[in-house]
């Protein structure tokens, strides 16, 4: 019984720092990326914007359902997660805005700038992420620190643009 009693505090004593320890970490993270890709704007603005297709050359998305607006589309990733994403503003060849609710309770959003450079094209992205329950926070803040997911599609990207397959 005793034993018990000293297992049952030290979990309530972990999860109580793990409490604390994803209350003090800021519930908003922004990460900004840029990345140069060889190819003219209007071809990476293509390949970002036509999101139906990029199951094709995204490593971590397993299908992508567009909603008859074309406005909306629902990501399903291979890990198992399904996000929502909204257009929130589209501007071809410069700007490329969406926000997305996922199931696992966080939300965001994900600006692309583009603009022509000597390379071909620059794209600047800035990713905000909202995480509500500490608890979630600092799970995510472990598994997929703030930028992680911004620096896997840029390279998704950037690989898909080079190679002989360019959407």
């Amino acid at each position: 019984m005793k034993t018990l009693i000293v297992i049952g505090g030290a979990v309530l004593a972990v999860a109580g720092l793990a409490l604390i320890a994803g209350l003090l970490l800021p519930k908003t993270t922004e990460a900004k990326r840029t990345v140069m890709i060889p190819q003219p704007v209007d071809r990476v603005f293509s390949a970002v914007a036509d999101v139906g297709r990029q199951s094709e050359w995204r490593t971590d998305i397993g299908k992508v359902e567009v909603v008859e607006d074309g406005r909306s589309w629902v990501e399903h990733t291979k890990a198992g997660d399904r996000i929502v994403f909204q257009l929130e503003d589209s501007r071809p060849n410069e700007l490329f805005a969406i926000s997305y609710v996922a199931a696992r309770g966080f939300s965001g959003e994900w600006v692309g700038r583009f603009t022509v450079s000597s390379e071909g094209s620059r794209l600047d992205v800035t990713e905000r992420v909202t995480i509500a329950n500490p608890l979630v926070r600092l799970v995510g803040r472990i598994i997929a620190p703030p930028g992680s997911h911004t620096d896997l599609y840029l390279a998704d990207l950037q690989k898909a643009m080079t190679s002989r397959r360019a959407p």
